[in-house]
Parts: structure tokens; sequence; C-alpha cells
């Protein structure tokens, strides 16, 4: 007898003689029977129990919905789910620890973590619903302790302002724009001129013109102007100091010449033998990816030479904006990134090619398991592939996944799986936290885990009759169709799973992705690809010329296709979201990809809960201003015809980078540029004929007279008067706008116009100008300084300068001060009124974006008072709150509601947004204390790099520390230090 037939006759006798429950299987008897087990019930003991003549017990239908619910939890426990959700619960702690407004204390967190743990160990088997329970919360504080270590360890020191220094250090890598700029990437080693007290360990800087290209390693020096990475541009958004911090990268900037290269410092040649070791396998292959880069360019010039660089080494800063644009918009924007796609590709295409060439050699697929042979050659393939790759994130985790994938063929495991697919996962989070919260990891593994769980349906799909009979003469086709609706199915799962993240991040979805997939994806499979790896591979025999002329015209054609979808339409746009519809409605597609019972349309139902609620919720009122952190962009929005939004802002041509991202949320039509005011005749000093104006760094900034000022402010706000909503501005001074609700908004680029703007704005933007230094202003101190010696040129006392600005650092309250004082008593006394009636913690202050008539009413004005006093928004308010959205309510009461962008958060990305130079402090908000209250943290206590790598100014260099004391980029002003 056959053993399978002996097996068939083992399972007959030991199968129950009763009807055995559909939900009841083969694999679901096992370890968790006796501690779910119920009696059953017997008819008899119903009736008799029960007194009723009823036949049976009658069970509820919430009984019945709990006992289905356990029985589908058993399933999902029986087939090893919980594993697979391991990275989602981890990146979910994470996520959690990132978002909080404070550091959390440690000590607590690993404490409740341990015990989690402990409890879990002890009751996993004999309570398996209360260890699931336990078990859930040891893996998400596991995510916040990692979340944790990564920030510790990393310590970013991020320069607080915007400084002119001379630098020192070693190029880390290099890489050309579009531009044939240069971008290199610094590791800094001295700063001088001034010498910054709190200097960052690496920069990205760009170097324009021609100029000896610097190499990996060598070392260079030059004048640079360095400035924190960007905040958001509007509340909401994408916030990228927290990008730089975990990557290292403390400024931004640029060379004002081209850096020189200089001998290696004498701390080069006191590193140990790994580091050395380290630094000499990095500069190594950073030269062959840079030759390999060259070459590329060489023989394939423009945005096809720019593209197969970018799939090849990873850089992707020279295609041109027309074909990054175009690919966006036709949803092929993933192809540039190398990602899962490339490495699958590569490994792939190597793992089939050598086991299909090791099959042809008589006897050795009987004699050597090819296949584990040919997975070793892929696993090597990937690693060069990875090595030229210049280790980006998205390259980092795609090698890592196929790897993994790889590497179960070794212990004859599928290549394919979704436990393959979160163990790669796990892994990339353990090792880097910080990625949970971009768009990249998010998008590629909910793409991956989309694809192996549909393919896997798909795979047990009940098979149906054929509804014509096989046609012999369409038997060739049958594979091109097989190969059609793989790419159809790829595309459609591939693009339904990532729209969530698109609309959330970029707030963008591409309507013809999968038309555009459907005609590149072959390209890049078939031409592409495999051009590109056979013409690395022959690269050093001087053989790469066809292969990589065919990888070109490949790309030609996926550009093709890239402009004429882009044609067809941009697709949906959608707003900022509310802040629970991400991890809600990507939560809810794990659970519907990971889940194998009827538990997964508890996925379908949170996500369409996310939906419906963003798709009947009422759009937010348009803001009437809207102004960046830097103040340097400020701009006016009205709606307009067609749901199209009419944006006049303070410059002839806004910054590409930040306008797009306030067009990516408001539908902001081409902007109305300013009208430019002449700059008066007798502004300024002339030059004596006959003798030369001294060097530029060494003539001070001329300086405008107060009555000048005024004068030319109110010639400004007449013109303003007849064309409202448009900005009338001097290019070297100010911008003054009349809106058509009665308000006068003004911003102050120069310093010398900010007592004018006072007196005939509702509302000031002054970047240029801080809250200190007002409230010097404000007093009758003999303190010293420029602004002082401004004061007193203008024969005014300086009590009279700002008296009717009172700024603070609460930029949506400010406009609750009732009336303007006359005296300096009337103004103390008010200013004890207003700070007795104020609430113990502002809410604009730390964390709430609340109307100014929400927690108090502003008087309203009489016959007898004047106006409430103008609202300011200093160079302080800015750089703590970052960039603003304001509602501007009665002119006359000058009531306003203000969206920022940060509401109080001190982190390590943001907390150098608090830092004084003047004490090297930090001054923390405690939101306990009152309003605008700071509490002192020395900086030496939070950058652990302090003592060690920045090096301290010297005496008498204080002023040229404060990078924002010269600052007045159009008023003609020096940088610091100059």
């Amino acid at each position: 007898m056959p053993d399978t037939a002996e097996w068939e006759l083992v399972r007959e006798e030991a199968r129950p003689a009763g009807p055995v429950s559909p939900r009841r299987s083969r694999a679901s008897t096992g370890l968790f029977d006796e501690v779910l087990r119920r009696p059953a019930v017997e008819a008899e003991d119903a009736e008799d129990d029960e007194g009723y003549g009823s036949p049976a017990l009658q069970i509820s239908t919430w009984r019945r919905l709990g006992q289905g619910l356990i029985a589908d939890i058993r399933q999902e426990l029986l087939h090893g789910r919980p594993f697979l959700f391991l990275p989602v619960l981890i990146g979910l702690g994470s996520i959690w620890w990132f978002t909080r407004p404070q550091d959390l204390p440690r000590l607590p967190i690993l404490l409740a973590f341990c015990a989690a743990g402990l409890v879990w160990v002890r009751v996993r088997f004999r309570h398996p619903m209360l260890g699931l329970a336990f078990g859930i919360a040891t893996v998400g504080l596991s995510g916040m302790l990692l979340a944790d270590a990564e920030t510790w360890r990393l310590g970013t020191v991020i320069i607080d302002s915007p400084v002119t220094t001379v630098i020192r250090g070693r190029v880390l890598s290099s890489e050309p724009n579009a531009s044939g700029n240069q971008r290199y990437v610094i590791a800094l080693q001295q700063t001088r001129f001034p010498s910054l007290k709190r200097m960052p360990q690496q920069v990205a800087l760009l170097a324009r013109g021609r100029h000896d290209l610097l190499k990996p390693g060598d070392w260079m020096e030059g004048r640079a102007r360095l400035s924190p990475p960007s905040g958001p541009a509007l509340p909401g958004l994408n916030d990228f100091a927290f990008a730089s911090y975990f990557e290292g990268i403390g400024a931004i900037g640029y060379f004002y010449q081209p850096p020189k290269r200089i001998e290696p410092d004498a701390s080069a040649a006191s590193l140990g033998l790994i580091e050395r070791a380290g630094n000499v396998f990095q500069e190594t292959t950073e030269d062959v990816r840079n030759a390999i880069s060259d070459r590329i360019r060489f023989l394939v010039p423009g945005d096809s030479g720019a593209f197969a660089v970018a799939i090849v080494t990873g850089e992707r800063r020279g295609l041109s904006d027309k074909a990054n644009n175009d690919l966006r918009v036709s949803g092929l924007a993933h192809i540039i990134s190398i990602s899962g796609l490339h490495m699958a590709l590569a490994g792939g295409l190597f793992f089939v090619g050598i086991r299909r060439l090791l099959s042809l050699v008589p006897g050795m697929a009987e004699a050597w398991p090819i296949k584990k042979t040919a997975a070793a050659g892929a696993i090597a393939t990937t690693t060069g592939y990875f090595l030229i790759s210049g280790y980006d994130i998205a390259a980092q985790r795609a090698y890592l996944m196929m790897v993994i994938m790889l590497s179960a063929a070794f212990f004859d495991r599928p290549v394919l799986s979704l436990r393959n697919a979160a163990l790669a996962a796990f892994l990339v989070i353990l090792l880097s936290p910080s990625q949970v919260m971009g768009p990249s990891l998010q998008m590629s593994f909910a793409a991956t885990f989309a694809l192996i769980a549909g393919f896997d349906l798909w795979r047990r799909r009940p098979r149906l009759p054929a509804l014509l009979p096989p046609i012999p003469l369409l038997a060739p086709l049958k594979p091109l169709g097989t190969a059609v609706v793989g790419s159809l199915m790829t595309s459609a799962l591939g693009g339904v799973s990532t729209a969530i993240f698109s609309a959330a991040h970029f707030h963008r979805v591409g309507l013809h992705g999968l038309e555009a997939n459907l005609f590149a994806a072959p390209i890049i499979s078939m031409l592409v690809m495999p051009a590109a790896m056979i013409g690395v591979l022959l690269m050093p025999f001087g053989l790469d010329r066809w292969p990589i002329e065919a990888m070109g015209l490949g790309l030609d054609a996926v550009l093709a296709i890239a402009r004429q979808v882009a044609t067809w339409g941009a697709g949906f746009t959608f707003g900022r979201f509310e802040w629970w519809f991400l991890p809600l409605s990507a939560t809810g597609l794990m659970v519907l990809a990971l889940m194998k019972t009827r538990l997964r349309l508890i996925g379908l139902a949170m996500m369409l809960t996310a939906f419906v609620y963003e798709a009947v919720k009422s759009d937010p009122p348009l803001p009437n201003l809207a102004v960046t952190e830097d103040g340097q962009l400020f701009a006016i929005l009205r709606q307009g015809d067609r749901n199209m939004v009419t944006a006049a802002t303070n410059r002839a041509k806004p910054p590409g980078f930040v306008f797009s991202q306030w067009r990516s949320v408001i539908d902001i039509a081409d902007p109305v540029p300013p009208e430019m005011l002449k700059k008066p005749a007798s502004a300024g000093e002339p030059a004596e004929k006959g003798k030369a104006k001294p060097p530029k760094k060494n003539r001070e900034r001329e300086q405008t007279d107060p009555q000048q000022a005024l004068a030319e402010m109110q010639t400004a706000k007449a013109k303003a008067a007849t064309q409202t909503d448009i900005f009338h501005c001097r290019s070297d001074g100010f911008c003054i706008a009349k809106l058509s609700n009665g308000w006068t908004v003004s911003l102050v680029q120069n310093r010398d116009f900010a007592q004018a703007a006072c007196q005939l704005s509702d509302l000031v933007v002054a970047p240029q100008v801080g809250s200190a230094q007002i409230e010097a202003a404000k007093t009758d101190s003999d303190q010293t300084g420029r602004h002082d010696m401004r004061a007193k040129q203008g024969n005014q006392p300086k009590s009279d300068v700002y008296t009717a600005c009172m700024p603070t650092s609460r930029p949506a309250l400010t406009s609750m001060t009732p009336t303007r004082p006359e005296t300096a008593k009337d103004e103390a006394l008010s200013s004890q009124e207003e700070l007795a009636q104020t609430e113990p913690a502002s809410q604009a202050e730390f964390g709430q974006n609340v109307l100014a008539s929400s927690t108090q009413e502003a008087q309203q004005p009489t016959a007898s008072t004047s106006r409430s006093a103008p609202v300011v928004l200093t160079r302080d308010a800015l750089r703590h709150f970052g960039a603003m959205e304001i509602t501007l309510g009665d002119p006359v009461a000058r009531k306003l509601h203000i969206q920022t962008a940060f509401n109080g958060e001190y982190r390590p990305w943001t907390r150098h947004r608090y830092f004084d130079w003047r004490k090297n402090t930090y001054e923390q908000p405690v939101p306990d204390d009152r309003p605008g209250q700071r509490q002192s943290v020395d900086a030496a206590l939070l950058d652990k790099s302090t003592q060690s790598s920045n090096t301290p100014a010297q005496d008498g260099e204080g002023s040229k520390d404060d990078p924002l004391a010269d600052i007045a980029p159009l008023s003609g002003a020096s940088d610091s230090g100059e």
C-alpha cells in the first residue's frame, strides 16, 4: 500500500465522528485549544436550566461575533501572522516618539518595556490573548527606544542662523547638478572669521562656476554662506531639518568663490587604523562611482545621460526641471531613485542568467546546487551595484531586502514571501528608525506587501472554466498576454498601494500612472537595465559604448512617454489632511494586505473611514496672508476665478523651491509681481566727485533718516490705496500693501523703516528686527549698539522708536493690546493690565492656533481712544514658529488668526531655533510658566560634540557670531564677520 494511502487511513481513524465545523480546520487545532475550548451546551440542559420549553439555547449575535473574532485571531496566530506585523508595530512606536513635541523621558519607557516584555514571556502560552496585548506593547515600546537611541547616537549639530564664515574640512562626496554646479558634502574640521561656537559636523555646499573639481578625500578651504536646513514652507508641510538631522547635515549653503584644495590637516594623521581604512574604502568607491558617471555622461549627453547616471550611480541632481516634472506628473518618478525595482532587476537577471548557464553544462545541475550558486552570484552582483549607488537610503533598503530574499534560496525557502519582506522591513527599521517618517520607506514596503499579497490571492483564485475553446493560432500570443496582464496587475497594485502616501506627502496622485508604467516598464526591464549591467561590466575593457548607447535610446523612449503622458493631465491634487489620516489609512492597508482571514476587512473599514471623512469634510477658509520662516517671501492670497488662488508676492520671481511647495497644497496661479518704487535721489550720501567709493566690504551700510523713511512709506501707502491687494516695494527697504478688507500690511527689509511701518501699518513683518532689540529700544537704558545709535541719530528717545509696536514671542496675541499708551506711565499700566489678564499659558505660544479674541476680547476703540497697537512679527517670532498663514479679522481691533508651522516643539532637530548665541544657551519654552518665558539650558549639555569638535569664539568676536546682526540682503549690508 502506498504511503499516502496509509496516512489517509490514519487520518480517517483519527477524524472525529461528528461533522466538523468549517471554522475548525486542521490548522486550527493545536496550542490554544485548552484555553479557548468551551463545553457544548445540550438542549436538555438548556431546557432544565432556563425553565423554558425551547428546544435549544439561542446564542446572541454579539456572542456569535465574539466567538468568530476569537476563532479568526487563532487562525492568524497559527499562520504566524504576528511576525508580519512586527515592523508595523515597531514603526508605529517610532512614529509616536518622533512626533511628540518634547523629548520623552528614557527611563520610564525602558522600565515599561522591560515590564511588558516580562509579562509577555510569562503569559504568552497560558493566556494567548493577554500575551498578544503585552507583546504589542513590548514591540511598540521597543520602537520608541530605537528612535531615542538613533537620535542620541547621531547628535547632529544644526546651526541656529545664517552666517558667513571660512570653513576647512574634508570632502565626503561630490555631485554635479543640472546647471553644471558642484555640490559637496564636507566634514568640517574648523571655521574661522568667525569661529562658530556650535560647528556642525557636516555641511552641504554648492560651488558655482568652473573650478578645480575636488574628489572625495580631498581637503579644502573656502568662504561660504551657511544656513540651517529649511523648515516647512507652510504649516503642515515637510520639515527638511528632520531629514537633514538624520543624514548628519547640520547646514546648507554655497561658496562665495570656488574652494581651494589644501594639504590634509594634522588631525588626519591621528586617525586610527579602522578609521583610515574606512576613509580609504569610501574614497575608492566614490572615485569608481564618479568615473562611471563621467563615462556615461560622455557617451549619452543631455537628460538621457543624467537619467542613466541616476539609475546606475544614484546621482539624481543632473536631470533638468522639465524632465523631473514630466516624470513626476506621469507617475514615472520612482524610476529615478535606485530602489527595489532596480535591485530586483539587477539581482534577478543575474540569478536567472547564471542558473540557466549552469544548467547547460552536462552534469552540473545534478552534481551541484546551481540554484544556490546562482543566488550567491546574484548577491555579489547586487552588492557591487549597491557600492556604486552612493549608499542612498532607498538603495540601502532595497539592497537589504534583496539580500534577504536571495538568501532564502540557501535554506530552500520561497524567495518571494511576506515573511522575507517583513524581515527586511524589520532590519531596516532596526538600523534606522527615522526612515519610517519619510515617504520612501512607506511607499516601498507598502508596494512590496501589496504586490506579494495580491499575487498570492491571484494564484489561489478559483479556476473558472474557459468561455471559449482554445485557438491554436493564438497559442504563441499567450506568453505576451500573460506578460501584459502581469504588468497591468503590478502597476495597479503598486499605484493603489502608494496613492495614500503620495496624496499625504506630496498632495498629488497621478491620473495616468497606470498607462505610463505599462509602456515604460517593459523598456526598463528588457532594454535599459540589461544594457546598463552589460555596459558597467565591459567598461574596464573599453567595450561599453554600444550597451551604454542602447541604454540611452531606451531612456529617450521613457522620457518621451513621460512627456506625452504629462500632457494628458496632472492628476488629482489634495490639500492638507488631518494628522490622523495617514496613520489610520496606512495601518488599514497593512491589515488588509497581511491578514489571511476575515479580519482583513477591518483594514478595509479603516481605510474607508479615512477616505470618506476627507471626502465629505469642508475645506478650511483660505488665509489672507502667507509668510515664510525667514520673512523673505510674503504673499497676499485671495480667491480668483475657476477656483484658482491669486498670490500677490513681494518678489517678482518667488523662490522656486518654496513656491512649488505652496502650490502643492494651494491652487495658486502665476504670482502677481509687486509694483516697484524708485529709490529717491536724496536717499543715502552720494560720493564726492573725483573720489572713489571705498570697497563694499570696508564701507558701512547707508542709513535712512526716520523722517525720510516715513515720507517714503507714506507715498507708497497712498499708491497702495489706489491699487489694493498688491505690494508696492522699494527694492532695498520695504513693501507695503492695502488690502481690500481694510488692513494695511508691510514687510520691513531694512531696519531703518521699522518705525515708519509701525506708524502706518496694521501688521508688520520685520525679519531683520528681533524682539530683544525692540524691547531694548522701548527702555531708557544706556546700552550701546547700532540699533540704539540709529535711534539717537533720529533725534528721538529710544522709548519712542517702537512704542506703537509691541511685539512679543506670542505672534497671534500681539493684537490684544487695548490702546496705544500715550505716556510711559500709561504704557507701564497697560502692560501690567495685559499681563494680569493673560492666561497662564499662551495657546499661541505652546501649540494652539487661536484667534486673538478667543481668549480675550480686545477693547473696542471709541471716539476717545486710538486703535489697537499694530501686530508685529519679528525675527524671533518667525524663527521660533516658522512659516505662518494669517487670517485677518476686524482691522480696527486688529484681530487675526495665525497658524504656525511649529507650536513649541523642542526636539533635537528643532532645538536650534531656540539657541541664544549671546549666552550660548538654549531658551527652552516652558509650557507651565507665563507666556513668553523661557528656560535657559546650557548648550554644552545638549550638543555632545560641542566640547570635542567646536572651536569656541575668541574674546571680542561675539558680534561676529551673531549671524543676523548685519543681515539685510536687500539693503547692502555686509555679511556677519566681514
